[in-house]
């Protein structure tokens, strides 16, 4: 974007970049949220067949209990089965009493009974102590390596599905084991998504088409300077999204995380101006990330080093580096909560310089999801950042909010909606003489895709995608705009 004081055989244009760094994590924080929900379905799968424990290896019913192991212990078994853990409590209890108790069944009952309230670290803990009173019963084997399962510890899960094995199951505990060692198979590999469509974006360049004379001369009818900036230019474009994600198990809980992303537009326009600094707007994000990642059953915690590269107006604009630590934790199925640090520096080459500036970012982002129904989430976060360049002008403190619901209709088109509205303010630190106050935007975005996974074309799923922005600022004559593009993509997860 461009200011322009034009006069009778003079002229003077200034450039001014808008912070297109907004968009970028905005479009990322998306399409990263995309992707997880993606590992979230996969994971209500992987639910469904961790049913109730030991479901395949016993059948019972209910009866009355007296306090005789010959009646305890089938009850407990019973209880057990058929998932009436209101029941358990007292049955262990009165068993433990008894002189003949095995101590290994009332450490696998308060196993079971620990993991139905979801107290994961207690249901591992019993279930080991349970094994290692008797490691040589198949029922317990088989119980710890689902607990391994469910919290994530795959390699001790794979090492217990093969002793129970070992220990000898019944034909349809074999098929069910089966499932998991496919199930863990599944989550050693690459997760993610994959996108290209077509569509067109009405103002590339984020113009206003602002005109307005500064120094007007009654006596001669003209203007001596006026104030121009570029009008909007719209084109059809070309674009494409990546993300990807594994998880590569150490020991335990613990993990090397690896997660690569990258986007962008390819414009079929370019700036006609002769004068103009950004020729061509097409434009290209990448992002890898590489560390740690703790995962269990509730919670995931990530510390990632990364880097990032930007592409536009034909050349690398900036690289960028940065740390970034995340915590997210589910309280229940129904809610889950999370928090991350992110610090980055921006460099810019050499060509980038003519467009922007080094600086660093630091920021704080809280999220918070609910899903009421199995097929609709809903979710929110609040976003705090700081930019910090070395002219307090440049500088700026901004903070945001964002909403959005996921909804997964009913029926055989498989329809599915995901809207995300984000409102964001941003202030300067200093008054910038030149251009005559301290700057302050206001922000709106809004994203919306549409898709049906019932209409897959050749395996990928079609899918409309809407991002409009206006930008508000007290400087609107120079930063503010409206921006709005459409685009339809054909999409593949994995």
């Amino acid at each position: 974007m461009f200011h322009c004081f034009r006069a009778p055989g003079f002229a003077l244009a200034v450039a001014f970049v808008l912070p297109a760094a907004w968009a970028d994590d905005d479009d990322t924080r998306f399409l990263l949220e995309q992707t997880q929900r993606a590992l979230g379905q996969k994971a209500k799968a992987e639910a469904a067949l961790a049913a109730p424990p030991g479901s395949l290896l016993y059948e019972g019913k209910v009866y009355e209990v007296g306090n005789t192991p010959q009646e305890l212990e089938p009850a407990i078994y019973v209880a057990i089965n058929t998932g009436q853990w209101t029941h358990l409590p007292d049955f262990v209890s009165r068993y433990r009493l008894l002189r003949e108790h095995r101590p290994a069944l009332v450490a696998m009952a308060e196993s079971l009974l620990a993991r139905f309230r979801g107290d994961y670290p207690t249901a591992v803990q019993r279930m080991q102590d349970a094994s290692a009173l008797e490691p040589d019963d198949a029922r317990i084997r088989l119980e710890l390596a689902r607990l391994w399962f469910e919290d994530n510890q795959d390699k001790r899960a794979r090492a217990g599905f093969a002793r129970a094995l070992e220990a000898g199951l019944p034909p349809d505990t074999h098929m069910m084991v089966q499932q998991y060692h496919q199930a863990l198979d599944i989550r050693a590999g690459w997760h993610g998504t994959a996108a290209a469509g077509w569509g067109y974006n009405d103002n590339i360049n984020q113009g206003n088409g602002y005109r307005r004379c500064i120094s007007y001369i009654p006596i001669w009818n003209i203007c001596e300077f006026e104030r121009v900036m570029p009008e909007a230019i719209g084109s059809q474009m070309v674009n494409y999204e990546l993300s990807a994600q594994r998880r590569f198990n150490l020991w335990g809980n613990h993990n090397l995380q690896l997660r690569p992303l990258s986007y962008g537009n390819y414009y079929s326009r370019t700036n006609p101006s002769d004068t103009a600094i950004v020729k061509d707007y097409s434009t290209n994000l990448a992002i890898l990330q590489a560390g740690y990642q703790y995962l269990n059953a509730r919670d995931n915690i990530t510390l990632t080093p990364y880097l990032e590269r930007y592409y536009r107006n034909r050349h690398s604009e900036y690289l960028a580096h940065g740390l970034q630590l995340e915590w997210s934790r589910s309280l229940s199925q129904k809610w889950q909560v999370g928090t991350s640090l992110d610090a980055k520096r921006y460099e810019y080459t050499s060509k980038g310089q003519l467009t922007g500036a080094d600086y660093k970012q630091y920021q704080w982002s809280l999220t918070a999801s609910f899903s009421p129904q199995p097929a609709t989430a809903l979710y929110s976060g609040l976003d705090l950042t700081r930019k910090k360049y070395e002219v307090a002008q440049a500088s700026s403190k901004d903070w945001a909010v964002r909403a959005g619901v996921h909804h997964q209709f009913a029926g055989e088109a498989g329809l599915f909606m995901n809207v995300l509205a984000i409102y964001r303010e941003s202030r300067s630190d200093a008054f910038d003489g030149f251009l005559g106050a301290r700057r302050h935007d206001k922000q709106e975005i809004y994203i919306a895709s549409l898709g049906a996974s019932g209409w897959k074309i050749a395996g990928l799923v079609p899918e409309l995608r809407v991002r409009h922005s206006i930008n508000r600022s007290n400087l609107d004559w120079a930063f503010g705009f409206r921006q709005t593009e459409a685009s339809v993509m054909l999409r593949h997860n994995f």
